[in-house]
């Protein structure tokens, strides 16, 4: 899981340096965005997936 986050945050960290006045931020919210949900439904089936395996609903 850290792994993952670590892996997501350094793909930010390359996309937000290109953000400069040449380029709308409207290029790269997508992508950006399209990462933060997939982070988010990732960390939730891995919740949904503990619950089920500690055997409480």
């Amino acid at each position: 899981m850290a792994l993952l986050i670590a892996i997501k945050v350094a793909v930010v960290i390359i996309y937000v340096p290109r953000l400069n006045a040449s380029h709308s931020f409207q290029e790269y919210a997508p992508p950006i965005a399209t990462m933060a949900a997939l982070s988010f439904f990732i960390a939730a089936a891995l919740w949904l997936a503990g619950m089920k395996l500690s055997g409480s609903d």
